[in-house]
């Protein structure tokens, strides 16, 4: 279906998987009684009204799909319906069961599915679907705590988040001080064409090896950045926040930039951390990351998959600078000044193309271990979109989307 609409061909993809604790969920939504037509057509109505010369309307949250339903039929031919829904199970068991009939491949009204409400967000985002002309609306019926939460994150996401705006060229200032900061083991793979990939990122890095000396293989790799490059060893632990820590202690004031050995900056990174690098005050910044799996032309989606967002650039202010805390899975703490999300410049992650299943399952026994207990699985298979998807959502990378996220993020 080369034509289907984005949302069709996303949903498609995530709704013919389930994944972790989906496997044996049972529905929710969908299970609900129908509720009463008159009070759905009720409800429908309220919405047509509200909508009046809006463009599109996004209804939070399928339900039992009736109201839905109904306003895909109520609603102009020329006013488009997204129907956002995290719960897929219940919208898998409706589709199963022929109550989306309303979504046709490629109409103007569709259903975007995830269990990952960041994608339920992105993808709007991506689609140029907030704004003045979009009505957002919360589907009233029943539904799990879990996905209630989901929904109200979701319209505050969409009501209060705003495009970071230009800096006037007349008035910009200086680009802060920005330090490349890596963790890397003696033996990562690909380790030349890492530092090959990160070169004129910044001015400076430092670079922390999980060893008890710097190897000179690593700082033979690293030339290859054409900056001046800090070396320290410092055997990893099984705690990786306490790494990280000791990696921005040695990093100076000004914006600090991580990334990992199997991260490459994706199409428009560079122009957007310049960008980034330019604006007063900035606290921090996620961006993107997509997994490429099972060859370098996929990526892997849903459930979390994407779009993986990754705080990757911050300030840091020592002493008193932000800090990492849990020792697997680490997070950062304490970041100051306003957070950014830079929609359109991915990292690209190459782990499960640089490293064989052997080297996968270890390195996840390893999560373990630190964590003390069994939470992670491997797996060869998971859903997956084609790279070209989201390269056609993006923006040019001279005019990239950065937006000023809520502080409920």
């Amino acid at each position: 279906m080369a034509d289907a609409h984005p949302y069709f061909t996303y949903t498609r993809e995530i709704l013919s998987w389930r994944l972790g604790d989906q496997a044996t969920q049972p529905s929710r939504g969908g299970d609900a009684p129908s509720p009463d037509p008159a009070r759905t057509a009720v409800r429908a109505g309220r919405i047509v009204r509200a909508a009046g010369t809006h463009r599109e309307v996004l209804l939070l949250g399928l339900g039992t799909g009736d109201l839905a339903a109904v306003l895909a039929d109520a609603l102009p031919p020329e006013t488009s319906l997204t129907v956002l829904c995290p719960d897929t199970v219940a919208a898998a068991r409706l589709r199963d069961a022929g109550g989306l009939a309303w979504a046709r491949p490629a109409g103007n009204r569709q259903l975007l599915a995830d269990a990952s409400r960041q994608a339920l967000f992105c993808l709007p985002a991506m689609t140029a679907q907030l704004g003045p002309q979009t009505l957002v609306t919360v589907n009233p019926e029943p539904c799990p705590p879990e996905i209630r939460q989901s929904l109200v994150w979701l319209r505050r996401m969409l009501a209060d988040v705003v495009s970071l705006p230009e800096p006037a060229k007349s008035t910009a200032p200086a680009p802060a001080p920005v330090t490349l900061a890596v963790l890397a083991r003696p033996d990562e793979p690909a380790l030349p064409d890492f530092f090959g990939a990160c070169a004129g990122l910044a001015p400076k890095a430092v670079i922390v090896w999980d060893a008890p000396d710097v190897p000179a293989r690593g700082r033979d790799a690293a030339a290859r950045l054409g900056m001046p490059a800090r070396h320290l060893a410092r055997p990893l632990g099984g705690d990786f926040a306490a790494q990280r820590n000791a990696l921005l202690a040695a990093c100076p004031p000004g914006l600090v930039l991580s990334l990992d050995p199997d991260e490459r900056p994706g199409p428009g990174f560079r122009e957007t951390l310049s960008r980034l690098a330019a604006t007063p005050g900035l606290g921090g910044a996620y961006f993107p990351r997509l997994t490429l799996y099972p060859d370098p032309e996929h990526v892997k989606a849903g459930y979390g998959l994407w779009p993986d967002l990754q705080l990757r650039l911050f300030a840091h202010a020592p002493p008193t600078g932000p800090r990492y805390v849990r020792p697997v899975h680490e997070r950062l703490e304490g970041l100051a000044g306003p957070v950014v999300l830079a929609l359109d410049a991915p990292l690209l992650h190459l782990n499960r193309l640089l490293a064989d299943d052997a080297a996968v399952t270890a390195k996840l026994a390893a999560y373990d271990a630190a964590a003390g207990r069994q939470a992670h699985h491997f797996s060869r298979d998971y859903p997956a979109l084609p790279r070209e998807f989201f390269a056609a959502l993006a923006a040019t990378p001279q005019h990239g989307r950065v937006l000023l996220l809520p502080g409920l993020w």
